[in-house]
């Protein structure tokens, strides 16, 4: 049992020191995530228009 209580007592501290995150600190890591987003999205459309092309380009 003293496991459980110890992470019990990690857990209640890492809430302690939580904060709600300021808006500016929100919209940042909003549009970092989007453009993420963006950026994951393009390269796989890249990918998948590749798959498509390049085997019928070679026949």
């Amino acid at each position: 049992m003293p496991k459980i209580d110890e992470k019990l007592s990690e857990y209640y501290n890492v809430l302690k020191m939580a904060k709600k995150p300021s808006w500016e600190e929100f919209s940042t890591t909003a549009k970092v995530a989007l453009a993420v987003m963006f950026i994951i999205g393009f390269v796989g459309f890249v990918v998948y228009l590749l798959m498509e092309v390049l085997p019928g380009a070679f026949k």
